[in-house]
């Protein structure tokens, strides 16, 4: 699992434009948190058959009637050398003046690096262990870490269970968590970068079980929809993989912003 970035601490120049761009499209989601509540949890099951919570998960379910609920987000796209990997490392932790004072940083909910020289990195099961475990440390969810402490959603984050049905366990620890606590005070930001590394890959790759994701960028493309409104999903991608960049465009709807990173 890449936790960090390997130009971690290497100066930043300029593309401020960039970050310009994504503090906008925060503030507009931060904009929409007014008056947003947690999702509630659905009712048991009849019949007193086991209770399950991603059946409630509907496309923006924590707020039906609320502008938020646009499905868009932010896709970096770029050739190889152009600087997506140190745009997004920036946008982490920030080696320049200018990047600390943005505090761009502090938003920053969740992340992961795909390299295609690290094959854990591509693994899906990890990528939602990962995702769990950052979500826990970073305190900016009260409540998000006693909700995956259930046994029944431990369960799902099981080694093996977790690659043998990485939906499941992305629904039941990820997603059906997040719009059941308190929205934040701002909105926040998953960043997925290269996250076209690997798909060529899994093309040929058997699924765990059927209709299970070979990539992140599938698991990605099939529940963007059922993210919280509060959370900003920031993908990076060579431009040169059409079928990545043009799936992300399609699936964030009315894309706020599409980066072409040319020098």
């Amino acid at each position: 699992m890449a936790q960090t970035s390997l130009l971690q601490g290497k100066r930043f120049y300029c593309r401020e434009w960039v970050f310009h761009k994504i503090q906008h499209c925060l503030q507009e989601k931060s904009n929409n948190l007014s008056g947003l509540t947690p999702n509630k949890q659905p009712p048991p099951a009849p019949s007193g058959g086991p209770s399950n919570p991603t059946s409630a998960l509907t496309p923006g379910s924590a707020s039906q009637n609320s502008k938020a609920t646009a499905s868009w987000g932010v896709l970096l796209v770029g050739g190889p050398g152009s600087g997506k990997t140190a745009l997004c490392t920036e946008l982490l932790w920030p080696a320049s003046s200018q990047g600390t004072h943005r505090g761009l940083h502090q938003q920053g909910l969740v992340f992961h690096f795909c390299r295609a020289d690290d094959s854990d990195t591509l693994c899906v099961g990890g990528f939602v262990r990962g995702l769990v475990a950052q979500i826990c440390r970073s305190g900016l969810l009260p409540g998000y870490e006693e909700k995956v402490r259930d046994p029944a959603v431990q369960s799902a984050l099981q080694p093996g269970e977790c690659e043998r049905n990485p939906t499941e366990a992305f629904k039941r620890c990820v997603l059906v968590p997040l719009l059941s606590v308190k929205p934040p005070q701002q909105a926040l930001f998953l960043l997925v970068d290269s996250i076209d590394e690997g798909c060529q890959l899994g093309e040929g790759e058997q699924r765990a079980s059927p209709g299970s994701p070979r990539t992140i960028a599938e698991l990605l493309a099939a529940h963007h929809e059922y993210l919280p409104p509060w959370l900003l999903l920031i993908c990076s991608a060579r431009r040169q993989n059409k079928a990545i960049t043009k799936l992300f465009t399609v699936i964030f709807l009315q894309t706020k912003i599409g980066l072409k990173l040319n020098y």
